[in-house]
């Protein structure tokens, strides 16, 4: 008795799901028979899922980037704080604004890449200079980093009168 009840219960849910086959004979189904039933929709479905929730799983985790290590232990810094580091060193500078920063890591090592919207009247390579200073000073004689090989700057725009 019980079995027919969960029998009963495994047809209903088939049903429900337009998925009126024998399990055993899809290995049998031939290319048009698998395209036309539901099954094959609600695996798709589950492939896209799974590829999307991995997705947000792997672009959620926080990557801590080693600062230095002594014999007190290590000190590691989260990317949002070079990212607000970055930002803070460009505003004191005149003519940049909007900085965005990526994060560019070879082995061990790391670089800057920052992305800056600047006056037209800039003086390109004296802001240039400037903002890798100030940058460089703070991150290798203010905050030790061991491993910092420098920054990289984009200009993505103007922004201001001409």
């Amino acid at each position: 008795m019980k079995t027919m009840i969960n029998g009963q219960v495994i047809q209903q849910v088939n049903h429900f799901l337009m998925l009126d086959f024998e399990w055993g004979k899809f290995l049998t189904w031939n290319f048009s028979e698998a395209i036309n039933n539901p099954a094959y929709g609600y695996s798709i479905l589950l492939l896209i899922f799974l590829c999307f929730f991995l997705f947000l799983l792997r672009k959620l985790r926080t990557e801590l980037i080693h600062v230095f290590s002594d014999g007190e232990g290590n000190v590691q810094i989260t990317p949002n704080a070079l990212h607000e580091l970055v930002r803070k060193s460009c505003d004191g500078i005149p003519g940049i604004f909007s900085p965005a920063t990526s994060i560019i890591r070879k082995g061990q090592n790391f670089r800057l890449n920052v992305r800056i919207h600047i006056r037209p009247d800039c003086n390109i390579k004296e802001t240039r200079l400037t903002l890798q200073k100030k940058i460089e000073s703070i991150m290798i004689d203010n905050l030790s980093f061991t491993n910092f090989d420098g920054t990289d700057v984009v200009i993505k725009g103007f922004q201001g009168k001409t």
